[in-house]
């Protein structure tokens, strides 16, 4: 045990976001069953507890070995896991604003509130120390590049979602405007650059093919992408009046299009990460914990989509919603379960990576 605390990587936190957001996904089934309220509810207690866990191990490892844990950020692979930190607790965060008050009342938004303030924090320290990280110390190469790269900087704008389900409970208008700002300010910081590095991947997957199979699962990050900047912009569109007045109104039906400009780019990047899966998939895809990358930027694309619906209430859009929730169960069901397998079997090294395939250092390890 002592060994696992000592080598924690951060990527262990993609089953929290991948649990968390199937979790938050059933309670939020539009027109769903209780029993599937339930489930979703039971299934947030349970990633409220293995995020809480990780977090203990993450603070643990800064104790026994700061040194190692200093070595990530110089990691070029673990080093874009830090931002799984953040958006892993975004789940918890939302489930509590969600989910908590009919068990805690008003404790639950207090408690949001103090964990989303953390969270923007890391968030923040994930989108601009890793990329600083990036220009001075890791070895990075077009022919290289992955859509992990997008990891660190997504934190901002999931933090800026779960800013938009908060801010309704928020009291005074004075408050609401400062939290709008920091919301918008978040989705801003996120969105553009992640926007840049789509481009380069597209670049790098035209020149370069596609990544090596321990890498094939990345392409579905980019959908995450896309995916949370639609909550954001159609979850603080409507509060958009609170800042700007009358105008405010226009600009929530520019938020609106402009949803639907990311929307539609998703759907391009759903189909070919679905095809990309596939060409591997009968070429061998070995498992590893970056296959919970296919869970949570589907939940997030899949909440973007209901959102959408929410706006302009077109069959085709709800019937898409409901199709890629189902995915996104059948997705969740067998990373799950091939995830307890490996860990009991062995077949998981500490870093998360099969044992043959372990690429972190035994420098970076040891510290």
């Amino acid at each position: 045990m002592l060994a696992f605390v000592k080598h924690f990587t951060p990527n262990w936190f993609t089953i929290g976001m991948g649990t968390g957001i199937t979790a938050l996904g059933a309670y939020l089934y539009p027109g769903g069953p209780l029993w599937l309220k339930e489930l979703g509810t039971g299934l947030w207690m349970f990633n409220t507890v293995l995020v809480g866990l990780l977090l203990i191990l993450m603070v643990l490892q800064w104790i026994f070995n700061w040194k190692g844990a200093v070595a990530i950020l110089h990691d070029p692979v673990q080093s874009m896991f830090l931002g799984a930190v953040p958006m892993a607790l975004t789940t918890v965060i939302n489930g509590f604003i969600d989910m908590g008050q009919p068990f805690i009342g008003h404790t639950a938004l207090v408690i949001a509130m103090i964990l989303l303030a953390a969270n923007i924090l890391m968030a923040l320290g994930s989108g601009i120390i890793v990329p600083f990280m990036m220009f001075i110390s890791h070895d990075h190469r077009l022919d290289k590049l992955t859509g992990i790269w997008l990891m660190p900087v997504v934190p901002a704008e999931v933090a800026a979602a779960s800013g938009a389900l908060l801010l309704p409970h928020l009291s005074g208008v004075a408050v609401q405007k400062t939290f709008m700002v920091i919301s918008l300010g978040l989705w801003a910081l996120s969105v553009p650059l992640a926007f840049l590095m789509l481009g380069f991947l597209f670049l790098r997957l035209a020149v370069h093919k596609l990544p090596p199979k321990e890498m094939a699962i990345s392409t579905w990050i980019s959908l995450g992408t896309l995916g949370t900047g639609i909550m954001g912009l159609i979850g603080l569109g409507k509060y958009l009046p609170i800042l700007f007045g009358s105008l405010g109104h226009a600009m929530d039906g520019a938020a609106v299009l402009g949803s639907f400009a990311l929307w539609g780019f998703g759907l391009w990047w759903l189909v070919l990460s679905i095809l990309i899966t596939i060409h591997y998939a009968y070429r061998g895809l070995p498992f590893n914990l970056g296959w919970w990358g296919l869970t949570f930027p589907l939940g997030v694309f899949t909440g973007g989509t209901d959102l959408l619906y929410g706006q302009v209430h077109v069959g085709l859009i709800a019937v898409l919603a409901h199709l890629f929730y189902v995915m996104l169960v059948l997705f969740w069901a067998t990373v799950a379960i091939k995830t307890v397998h490996g860990i009991f079997t062995g077949y998981l090294s500490i870093n998360g990576s099969p044992k043959k395939h372990v690429q972190v250092s035994r420098k970076s390890a040891t510290g």
